[in-house]
């Protein structure tokens, strides 16, 4: 092991010694003092040393008789002459990976689509201001949404919404005009009807007559508030009914949820890096962030099936990993949040889920199976077109 230490970090130089008696010359270097780190025996007539490169030209001088040639180098003189006689391979490769690097990172292209010219310009404008055009480096994912928001900040009046993404060497800028609403008031009068079959739980009433109760039992599209609005002496006024009713909406949701959960996310986040592969061996050149698990897309700069090389561009999208083993209890309990959650992503009017009850639920082998009735309290408020009752008595 001191061996190998050693000769990584000396100059050292294995020779190859060959004449009568070549122990005697071995008794001729260590009298003149020269530092023998091993000597490896042939024959009597032949044997290799390994010594300094420092002391080659002392041996020389005292070959005399005997015929010495160079075997190995190693250390530091090993990794020079290599680098000597490489040099222009090594020079153009380090020369083209930069290269690369910087032309892979340079936007060439910036498309804004959007088929108002003024809005195109504008945006043209900004983006040049803050810095993204033709030519340009490409900028990380964080600083493009920092510019995304300044710009929407800056032209509230102009645009609504605005995202800038990276496809290669070109920036992809999609926008969103902001139309600001000229049209003339609706004057059309409305009648509160419910948008679902429910059991109403609030009403909520500023203009119009309420029709129903509370906990009274509805189908989809009833009136609850009407326009038309009752006098003591039976004459109808109308009033555009206004206001806002909740009822709780019940729903048969089946969910199904393993006992061993695995879910892969996407954080947003992407890099560009340049990896070189070597038997084994995967290298990331220029790779400045640090994505504990990704997944990547692969495009091939180089690549021989006959040799263990290749020189790749990976574009890396970072991921968060979950993984997890319940037991039944967790997995039932995971489920029921799972279905909950559904639910309130796909009806935005929930309010609040005031209660769960299984129906039936079955231990299949890798994963749980629940039939629930969920109860919700729900906006159910919708507007109809009112039909005036009595046109001769109705005034607005």
């Amino acid at each position: 092991m001191k061996d190998k230490i050693f000769k990584t970090f000396s100059s050292n130089i294995k020779l190859q010694v060959e004449g009568r008696n070549v122990n005697n010359f071995l008794k001729r270097l260590i009298k003149n003092k020269i530092n023998i780190v091993k000597v490896i025996p042939i024959s009597y007539k032949s044997l290799e040393i390994i010594i300094n490169y420092n002391d080659l030209d002392k041996i020389e001088k005292l070959k005399s008789i005997y015929d010495i040639k160079i075997v190995k180098y190693y250390g530091r003189i090993k990794i020079l002459s290599l680098l000597k006689k490489n040099i222009f391979i090594l020079s153009s490769m380090i020369i083209g990976l930069v290269l690369i690097h910087l032309l892979s990172n340079m936007i060439f292209s910036i498309e804004i689509i959007h088929s108002n010219s003024k809005i195109i310009k504008l945006l043209e404008d900004e983006l040049n201001y803050h810095g993204i055009k033709k030519f340009s480096m490409a900028l990380d994912y964080d600083k493009l949404e920092e510019i995304e928001e300044q710009i929407l900040n800056d032209n509230k009046d102009s645009l609504e919404w605005l995202e800038i993404t990276r496809e290669g060497t070109r920036y992809i800028v999609r926008v969103e005009e902001r139309i600001l609403n000229n049209n003339e008031k609706d004057t059309t009068i409305y009648d509160i009807v419910a948008s679902k079959n429910a059991v109403i739980k609030t009403i909520k009433a500023e203009g119009g007559e309420k029709r129903k109760s509370i906990n009274t039992y509805v189908k989809k599209g009833e009136v609850i508030i009407s326009s038309n609005i009752t006098k003591p002496d039976n004459t109808t006024i109308v009033d555009n009914a206004k206001g806002k009713v909740v009822g709780e909406v019940w729903y048969s949701v089946t969910i199904e949820y393993p006992y061993f959960y695995n879910e892969i996310s996407y954080t947003g986040k992407k890099k560009k890096v340049l990896v070189y592969n070597f038997l084994n061996k995967r290298i990331s050149l220029f790779d400045f962030k640090d994505f504990k698990s990704f997944e990547r897309n692969v495009k091939y700069i180089f690549q021989n099936n006959l040799v263990p090389l290749s020189l790749a561009f990976e574009e890396q999208y970072e991921t968060n990993v979950i993984n997890s083993i319940y037991t039944y209890d967790e997995a039932k309990d995971k489920a029921i949040e799972v279905a909950k959650q559904k639910l309130e992503e796909k009806y935005k009017t929930i309010e609040k889920i005031s209660k769960v009850t299984i129906i039936s639920e079955e231990n299949l082998t890798s994963k749980i199976r629940l039939n629930l009735f969920i109860a919700c309290d729900e906006d159910i408020t919708s507007y109809i077109p009112a039909v005036i009752e009595d046109k001769d008595n109705a005034s607005n």
